[in-house]
């Protein structure tokens, strides 16, 4: 597809915004368990489970699909992906029962692997080689956005209005971004995989980077995952809203600095993230240990530094991915997609056993620790491959 040098702002925004419904369609039982639980009478833990199912038909179908579709047109195949979402919100609003109500999230969970494994990709093709850290950023924002925004209005409205009516709300969001993307994103035949010289190479360095990936997504949801408990111990209740408010805030900090600097020095982006997450969790450890106002400071210097190296991660961690697997990059896409939901339920299962144990600190422990592996993993192993 031919590019321009124009920056093709409107169509990034419009996928950019799809990122957004799809993650707060995702997240959204974290903050509305108890009325759903009460509502279609299961226990709270059964409406949570649905996170860990959600996560797992990710991982086992988007490789498969992506190599079912890879001749198709990226464009209606992007959009299908959207009508799914569509399904799934209006089988979660009118749920009469929790066996309705996990078909829902099926349905949805079916194409979210593929929407994130070609919406990077997409933006790469839509803005020409040198931009496709911006261009990812730009994306990478929806996704940050619905964790900063999107997942607390949902839990705003449906304690106003019930969870039916705040579900209703998002599939007018998901009908939007149809509406806008059938308008500005332009057709994009499939692109057939290159074997040349270099396809050995890049599924070597592509190997390196699911490692890399793999610790270094475990080592942020270690912490994530129970950020919100390690706030409570050492500030108090009433400042783990605004905490993680707070990690949001900087989580866009990482994005857009990200952005900027990504396209010029990938490895060493990628490399900044892991010292961040390392600073992050020393300061954690810190903050358990300290007095009152100490452990408050130290406290929000982790969530401020988290939030950066966290927020900046997706961002960093893909261009490098679309780089490295350049030959096929819908495949490259689909390997990172599959790779971070495995870091994602990794990294809270290491917490929750920390957590179990009654050992708090264990978790800033297995984030400074993988993270410190990752930095490794990258330098030594990655670095020569992808040079």
């Amino acid at each position: 597809m031919p590019t321009t040098d124009r920056f093709p702002l409107v169509p990034l925004v419009a996928m950019g915004f799809a990122a957004f419904v799809y993650v707060t369609y995702e997240m959204f039982s974290v903050g509305l368990i108890t009325p759903m639980a009460a509502d279609l009478g299961v226990t709270e833990g059964r409406i949570g489970l649905l996170m860990t199912v959600y996560a797992g038909v990710v991982a086992a179908v988007t490789l498969p699909l992506i190599a079912l579709t890879r001749t198709l047109d990226r464009r209606p195949v992007f959009i299908a992906t959207l009508f799914f979402l569509l399904a799934g919100v209006v089988l979660q609003a009118t749920a009469v029962n929790y066996a309705m109500l996990a078909v829902a999230r099926v349905v949805a969970a079916l194409t979210h692997g593929v929407f994130w494994s070609l919406v990077n990709p997409m933006a790469a093709r839509l803005v020409g080689p040198g931009r496709t850290g911006k261009a990812i950023a730009v994306v990478s924002m929806g996704s940050t956005m619905a964790l900063v925004v999107g997942s607390p209005a949902a839990t705003f409205v449906g304690g106003l209005l019930g969870w039916r009516a705040s579900t209703w709300i998002l599939g007018a969001a998901v009908v939007a971004s149809v509406a806008v993307l059938l308008s500005t994103l332009p057709s994009m035949p499939a692109v057939a995989p290159t074997a040349g010289q270099e396809s050995g190479r890049s599924r070597a360095a592509l190997t390196s980077l699911v490692v890399f990936l793999l610790l270094a997504v475990t080592a942020v949801f270690s912490t994530y995952t129970y950020l919100g408990l390690i706030i409570e111990r050492t500030s108090g209740h009433g400042l783990v809203a605004p905490g993680l408010v707070l990690y949001g805030v900087f989580g866009i900090l990482g994005v857009v600095s990200a952005g900027r600097r990504v396209d010029a020095r990938m490895l060493r982006m990628n490399g900044l993230s892991q010292v961040l997450l390392v600073l992050a969790a020393a300061a954690g450890l810190a903050a358990l240990a300290a007095p009152g106002r100490w452990a408050v400071a130290l406290v929000f210097l982790l969530v401020a530094v988290i939030g950066v190296g966290a927020g900046a991660l997706p961002t960093v961690a893909t261009t490098l991915f679309l780089f490295a697997g350049r030959d096929n990059q819908d495949r490259a896409s689909a390997i990172y997609v599959v790779t971070f939901q495995v870091g994602i339920a990794s990294g809270s299962a290491l917490g929750a056993v920390a957590v179990d144990a009654g050992f708090l600190p264990g978790t800033l422990l297995a984030t400074a620790i993988l993270a410190l592996v990752a930095g490794v993993t990258l330098t030594a192993w990655t670095r020569p491959l992808v040079r």
